[in-house]
């Protein structure tokens, strides 16, 4: 099956075309995350001619596509909001299935962690944090690495909450991996709170290959999306909601 999958939450974003679990092609953004409006559809194009340069692959364009798996935050609200309107015109308009991935859970997803439990750590500015709790899953039809299930739907923590949410949530004497990503050094800077229970870390680069992975994933195990149904993730509601007085 052919996928386009691409993630527009960050800066380090980008689309890239896998044939199941090869990737075929990737364009890294090179840009801001309010670009991505015009970036976004360069970088498609991009990746699909060189799909079909690379590995001859005969792609005409988007309608020969299989599935559509798309990032759905949290992160750059305008980011996100672009990557769903994308995913959700092109599904609509050749009638492909999409499914969209949590950036949470596509970061646990990228690294090989060999603990039973894993959480996510995104700088959410103003002082906070997205975190993601997972836990392992102990068995299960993967054939590149284990799953990791969400414990909970992701929530936004100040610096000095992350330790009481992770001993509180976790069996007692256990520890967990937290995952950051390489270009988040506000992130990276937690490490310094934490006791030796929990080990670190660091991705570096795009989640596309995440995204792909588990939107396949999610495609072979029957949970599809309708195009209408993609929903962001923001976890912190925008200033636009919080102060709309309609």
């Amino acid at each position: 099956m052919l996928i386009l999958a691409f993630d527009t939450t960050s800066e380090v974003g980008g689309a890239a075309i896998f044939r199941d679990h090869e990737c075929l092609a990737c364009v890294a953004n090179d840009g801001p995350a309010n670009r991505y409006s015009v970036s976004l559809f360069c970088m498609v194009d991009q990746a699909i001619e060189e799909a079909k340069a690379r590995h001859g692959v005969p792609v005409r364009g988007l309608a020969d596509m299989g599935l559509i798996a798309v990032a759905t935050g949290p992160g750059s609200f305008t980011g996100i909001r672009v990557g769903l309107a994308a995913a959700q015109g092109w599904a609509k308009a050749f009638g492909l299935p999409v499914r969209g991935v949590s950036v949470l859970e596509a970061l646990v997803d990228a690294p090989q962690i060999r603990m039973d439990w894993a959480t996510s750590i995104l700088d959410a500015r103003r002082g906070e944090f997205f975190v993601g709790l997972f836990y392992r899953q102990p068995e299960g039809d993967w054939d590149y690495q284990p799953c990791y299930l969400p414990a909970d739907e992701g929530r936004l923590l100040k610096p000095e909450e992350l330790d009481p949410f992770l001993t509180s949530h976790l069996p007692e004497g256990v520890g967990a991996t937290c995952v950051v990503r390489g270009h988040d050094p506000a992130a990276l800077a937690l490490r310094e709170n934490l006791s030796s229970l929990f080990q670190w870390q660091t991705v570096t680069g795009t989640l596309v290959e995440a995204v792909a992975r588990l939107g396949f994933r999610d495609y072979r195990t029957g949970k599809q999306q309708a195009a209408s149904d993609l929903d962001a993730h923001y976890i912190r509601r925008p200033d636009a909601e919080l102060y709309w007085k309609g």
